[in-house]
């Protein structure tokens, strides 16, 4: 049973759905209007006092240090935010990014890379993944994690895939939360329709539409950077997974876990009841986000 402040939170959400103000990716979607939608509201989250954003180019991506004084500068954070590939910048992630220095006490990353369907697969994880290697050459005795929740998610986990294949330097570790692993629109798509699903922010009808956006020609439906699903997780530095047990992409999180496992990777995780995708970034509004803010900070230090 979700807490009261989650379920406080979750009507709230509702409500700026159905007037408009809150996002909601299914399958009938309009991808700019949505981008707008996800914009204002993602603006609309308040920074942390003290903060400073210094804006940043790591290996030809735009981006923003979200930096406060007196941070430490034993390992550095780098959030990749969600928004279905197809929104979001490093303006309009001030507010989660902000939170997540001030409480870390650490500098935060954030980037502009480019977005779905302007810019299909590969470009999303390419910037993510010239981004990350621009600030690895920049630090290269300093600890890099990688967080993202949902598209960013799924960026955190396809650039592991790609550097451990190129044989470079991995993250520390990586946070994703409520990762989609599987963007295939040729049919071959998990079935993320389980009894219990009360996904009313991400839908299976609306992860095929963002498949049909991220890979529109279908070329790279074998590629497991593309759909991590594909691969075995094998060489990854440790992970951290929360989600909620009712949103769709609890199945992904679950093949996630089985497969770590199942090559001995080192995997921490928790699921939370009734809750929403991706609720982890309202990181102090509720108890469920609450332990999910201190999991990660343990996470930090101890793999740092």
């Amino acid at each position: 049973m979700a807490s009261t402040e989650m379920e406080n939170l979750k009507v709230g959400m509702q409500m700026m759905m159905k007037q408009g103000f809150a996002p909601k990716f299914d399958g009938e979607m309009d991808p700019l209007h949505l981008r707008k939608v996800v914009q204002d509201a993602q603006e609309r989250m308040p920074a942390e006092p003290g903060v400073s954003f210094v804006p940043i180019t790591f290996g030809g991506v735009t981006g923003e240090i979200n930096s406060k004084e007196g941070n430490e500068k034993d390992y550095i954070i780098i959030y990749i935010h969600g928004g279905g590939l197809i929104c979001g910048n490093a303006y309009s992630s001030r507010g989660y990014a902000s939170m997540l220095t001030a409480e870390t006490g650490r500098d935060v990353y954030t980037l502009d890379y480019r977005l779905c369907p302007e810019n299909p697969y590969p470009a999303p994880v390419d910037d993510c993944v010239a981004f990350y290697k621009g600030v690895c050459e920049e630090y290269q005795d300093t600890p890099i994690y990688l967080i993202g929740e949902s598209g960013g998610a799924y960026l955190s986990i396809a650039v592991t895939i790609r550097l451990r294949e190129e044989g470079y330097r991995l993250p520390a570790g990586i946070v994703p939360y409520s990762a989609p692993i599987d963007f295939r629109a040729n049919g071959e798509q998990i079935n993320r329709e389980f009894e219990g699903n009360k996904d009313f922010t991400v839908t299976p009808n609306g992860l095929t539409t963002l498949g049909k956006l991220f890979d529109p020609t279908l070329e790279y439906s074998e590629d497991p950077v593309a759909h991590p699903i594909l691969d075995d997780f094998h060489g990854f530095p440790p992970v951290l997974l929360a989600w909620d047990e009712s949103e769709s992409l609890a199945v992904d999180q679950n093949i996630i876990v089985e497969k770590l496992q199942k090559v001995g990777g080192s995997v921490t995780y928790k699921s939370y009841p009734d809750c929403f995708h991706a609720f982890a970034t309202a990181g102090r509004g509720t108890e469920e986000s609450r332990d999910i803010l201190k999991d990660t900070i343990a996470f930090f230090e101890k793999n740092k």
